[in-house]
């Protein structure tokens, strides 16, 4: 008397069963972000990169959001006009970034987006000296504490290190905050 066959016995008896090939999906890119993290023993940094002025800027600005909260949380759902004015191009960045600070500090929002107009040298009104000027759209919304996760309190933009200059391939810039 033969044993009862098992299902396994019973499908390598009929031979080997053709199993339909599966395309693999492409892995998908990730999309690489205009900054990159800087370690340092007592604050945090990044180094922002864009093809121009107003580029460097919103990608500073995001920057500094993205260490402040997770940015997938946000809907740009309002917009609030910022302009901001200063000597140098690093006292520019210093300020731009201090204001969007201010506003996420003072008065509780969250940005995702930065459309900036313009990042350029002012013309010198009667009697003042070349100022540069940056002019641009912040937009978010206001902090949900259940549904916004904070990340990294920023207490400052700092002095320490900080540096705007034109590159190979658009501008960069390096950028330290107090947290």
């Amino acid at each position: 008397m033969t044993p009862p066959r098992s299902r396994r016995d019973k499908k390598l008896s009929r031979g080997a069963q053709k199993k339909p090939i599966r395309k693999k999906k492409a892995p998908q890119r990730r999309r690489r972000k205009p900054y990159t993290f800087l370690d340092h023993p007592a604050d945090v940094g990044f180094a922002a990169r864009g093809k121009d002025l107003p580029a460097l800027f919103a990608h500073a600005a995001l920057a500094v959001c993205d260490y402040g909260w997770e940015l997938g949380r946000v809907k740009p759902a309002e917009s609030i006009q910022l302009q901001v004015r200063a000597a140098t191009l690093e006292d520019l960045l210093f300020s731009w970034l201090s204001e969007i600070l201010f506003l996420t500090d003072a008065e509780g929002w969250v940005f995702k987006k930065f459309d900036l107009e313009r990042v350029e040298q002012a013309s010198p009104e009667q009697n003042e000296m070349t100022l540069w000027e940056v002019v641009g759209v912040a937009q978010g919304e206001k902090f949900e504490e259940g549904r916004h996760h904070a990340r990294t309190y920023v207490k400052a933009v700092t002095y320490h290190q900080l540096a705007v200059q034109k590159a190979r391939q658009g501008w960069q810039a390096q950028v330290f905050l107090d947290v």
